[in-house]
């Protein structure tokens, strides 16, 4: 298994509290605390 790489604004998406999934060997961001709703009205 692989180690998914990380693009340059991971430390930002972790500081956001995002929760964090491999996505075609990417580490991305899926949600916030804030919720779906919360992030829409951002």
């Amino acid at each position: 298994m692989t180690t998914p790489k990380r693009t340059p604004l991971h430390s930002l998406h972790i500081e956001l509290g995002g929760k964090m999934v491999d996505f075609a060997g990417w580490e991305m961001p899926v949600q916030y605390p804030l919720g779906i709703m919360g992030e829409h009205k951002q």
